[in-house]
C-alpha cells in the first residue's frame, strides 16, 4: 500500500524527535504498524510541509488523521 493511502496518518511536529521522550515512545510503537503513514513535518521539504493540495490528498484517503505536537509557540506556528 502506497504511503499516501494509510488508513492511519500521523502528523509529528517535533523539532528533535530523537531527544524526545514520550513523542519518540510513541512514534516508536507505531513506526512498523502497516496502515499507519508517519509523516515529520521538520523532515519534509518546505514546499511539502505547506503544500495543501499534497495534504488534502494524503488526508481525504485517511481513515484517522493524529496530530502530535512538541509544545512550544514555535511548533504551533508551523502548522498555523
Amino acid at each position: 500500500m502506497d504511503k499516501d493511502s494509510k488508513q492511519v496518518v500521523v502528523l509529528l511536529t517535533h523539532p528533535n524527535i530523537k531527544e524526545s521522550r514520550a513523542n519518540k515512545a510513541l512514534m516508536d510503537a507505531i513506526s512498523d504498524m502497516g496502515e499507519v503513514a508517519i509523516y515529520n513535518l521538520y523532515e519534509m521539504r518546505m514546499e511539502d510541509a505547506f503544500n495543501a493540495e499534497i495534504w488534502s490528498t494524503i488526508i481525504s484517503h485517511a481513515s484517522c488523521c493524529l496530530y502530535f505536537s512538541f509544545r512550544s509557540i514555535g511548533c504551533r506556528l508551523l502548522l498555523y
